[in-house]
């Protein structure tokens, strides 16, 4: 049951993400600070990633976590080829 949920939160983790990669790029034309934009949004993504992350974990190494993130990475990283066959 836990690696059902973990790949549920990877699925919305990976919409937000590339959701966010999305608007992102939809903004650059028209922004007067592109690198700004881009980098602001690339440090905002990853951390709040990075943090979702390690809360699927728990803070521990455990073979059973690590399996648990493996799941949500599996979920994150469905949904990025989702994306790119849809774009």
């Amino acid at each position: 049951m836990t690696s059902i949920i973990a790949f549920i939160v990877g699925s919305g983790l990976g919409l937000f993400y590339f959701g966010g990669l999305w608007l992102t790029v939809q903004q650059l034309p028209v922004t007067k600070h592109p690198y700004r934009l881009m980098l602001s949004s690339f440090l905002l993504r990853l951390g709040i990633s990075m943090f979702v992350l390690s809360l699927i974990i728990g803070g521990n190494t455990e073979l059973y976590n690590v399996i648990t993130l493996l799941t949500g990475c599996l979920g994150f990283l469905m949904v990025r080829t989702i994306a790119i066959m849809l774009i």
